[in-house]
C-alpha cells in the first residue's frame, strides 16, 4: 500500500492535520492577566510571552484583560471560566480558595509598591506627610492600592488615594503634570525616577502567579509549567523577561499565598471564599 504523505498533497494534508505549531493535539487557550495597562497595549506587552509559549508547548495561546480592576474583581467572585492567570497573590489566593486554581510558576521577585513624591516639602515628612494628599493609582483592588489601605487603617490618616492611572508608569507623570501630590508605584519602578523621593514602602509579598484551572489537563499544565521555568534559559527570553518585569520565573506553591485573599476584606463584594477542593499541583518544573 502507496504512503498518501509521499506526495505533495499529502505531505500538506499533515501539515494541517498537524496543525500551526506542527503538533498533533494542539489546542487554544486563553491567558487572563491583570489590567495593568490600557486595553490596546495588553497585546503588545504580552505578545513575546504569548509566542514563546506556542513555540515552547505546542499549543496556541492568546490573551485577554478585564477593563479595569473592578471588573477583574467581579469575574473573579462570579468563578467565571478561565484556562490560565497571571495575576498577583492577593487574586491568586481567592481564586485558588473558591476553585482550587493550580499555581504553576511564580515571579522570582517578591511583590511590594511604593509611595513617592515629588515636593521636597512632603517628602520631608516622610509617611506622615502624604496623608490627606492626592496619591495617583491603579484602581481598586490592585494590590497596590490594598497594600495602602492595609497600612493607612486610620480613616482620618489616610493618603486620598486617586484611581487615575491606566497603567503604573502614568503615576510619575501626573505628579509632575499636578494631577496628584504623589503616585503609588511597584517596587521594580521605585528607582526608576531620580526626580522623586519614596515616602512609604509597603510590607513585601509573595511575587506574581502564573496559576491554571483544575479543569486542564494535567499534561498542559505541566508543559506550560516547565516552558516558564527555563524561560529565562531561552536566547530570545530577554524581550518576554523585560516586558513581564521579572529576572525569572520560579515553581510556586499555594502556602506562601495563604491568606493573602484577606486583603480584599475591605473590598466591595467581598465575601471570604468557600474552600474548593484541588487536585495535586504538577510537578515542579526544573528552574
Amino acid at each position: 500500500m502507496s504512503n498518501p504523505f509521499r506526495s505533495p498533497l499529502g505531505a500538506l494534508l499533515l501539515v494541517l492535520a498537524l496543525g500551526p505549531a506542527g503538533q498533533a493535539g494542539a489546542a487554544d487557550y486563553t491567558l487572563t492577566v491583570e489590567p495593568n495597562f490600557p486595553p490596546a497595549q495588553i497585546r503588545e506587552v504580552y505578545g513575546p510571552l504569548l509566542q514563546y509559549l506556542n513555540r515552547s508547548t505546542g499549543h496556541r495561546f492568546s490573551v485577554r484583560s478585564a477593563a479595569n480592576f473592578n471588573q477583574h474583581w467581579r469575574e473573579l467572585r462570579a468563578g467565571a471560566k478561565y484556562d490560565f492567570v497571571f495575576e498577583e497573590g492577593h487574586f491568586f489566593d481567592y481564586r485558588h480558595k473558591q476553585n482550587g486554581a493550580l499555581p504553576l510558576v511564580r515571579t522570582a521577585e517578591n511583590s511590594g509598591f511604593v509611595i513617592a513624591v515629588a515636593d521636597p516639602e512632603i517628602a520631608r515628612e516622610g509617611r506622615n506627610g502624604i496623608v490627606g494628599r492626592t496619591v495617583a493609582s491603579l484602581g481598586a483592588p490592585s494590590l497596590g492600592y490594598v497594600l495602602v489601605f492595609d497600612a493607612f487603617r486610620n480613616p482620618l490618616a489616610q493618603p486620598e488615594l486617586r484611581a487615575i492611572s491606566s497603567k503604573w508608569s502614568d503615576g510619575p507623570d501626573l505628579v509632575f503634570s499636578g494631577d496628584a501630590e504623589g503616585t503609588v508605584l511597584p517596587l521594580y519602578m521605585a528607582g526608576e525616577n531620580p526626580a522623586l523621593t519614596e515616602v512609604w514602602r509597603s510590607r513585601e509579598v509573595p511575587g506574581r502567579v502564573f496559576s491554571a484551572s483544575p479543569e486542564l489537563p494535567q499534561e498542559v499544565r505541566q508543559a506550560v509549567a516547565e516552558a516558564l521555568a527555563r524561560l529565562h534559559e531561552d536566547p530570545e527570553a530577554y524581550a518576554v523577561l523585560t516586558e513581564l518585569r521579572t529576572e525569572r520565573f520560579v515553581p510556586a506553591e499555594a502556602a506562601p499565598y495563604d491568606g493573602m485573599e484577606r486583603l480584599l476584606v475591605n473590598t466591595f463584594g467581598y465575601a471570604p471564599p468557600a474552600p474548593a477542593a484541588a487536585p495535586a499541583s504538577p510537578a515542579a518544573a526544573t528552574p
